[in-house]
């Protein structure tokens, strides 16, 4: 029985045709890509509030988001909203900023 979904998945390509393969890699490429943004994110805001000295509880109240969405934000198990991510930062007296 395979341990994990990349065990499963490799069991499961064998009977891929190459494109099918292919698409499997670059959705996968992406999915890790959006799961580091989430998690690198997360960890940024988690430091912003604690450099603030708030609690998720006070942050939650500046920013009309719940508690619980933000201790998944932090955890990088979410993925906020434009608006959401303009609230806390508002709250936190902070900016996003794209940079490349």
């Amino acid at each position: 029985m395979p341990k994990s979904f990349d065990q499963l998945a490799a069991g499961a390509a064998d009977g891929w045709s190459e494109d099918a393969k292919q698409v499997h890699a670059a959705a996968s490429e992406v999915f890790e890509r959006e799961m580091t943004v989430q998690s690198e994110f997360g960890l940024m805001l988690a430091a912003a509030r604690e450099e603030q000295q708030m609690t998720q509880q006070a942050l939650a109240a500046a920013a009309g988001v719940r508690q619980p969405e933000i201790s998944r934000i932090e955890n990088g198990q979410a993925n906020p909203t434009l608006e959401t991510l303009a609230r806390l930062t508002a709250a936190l007296g902070k900016r996003l900023t794209l940079t490349s």
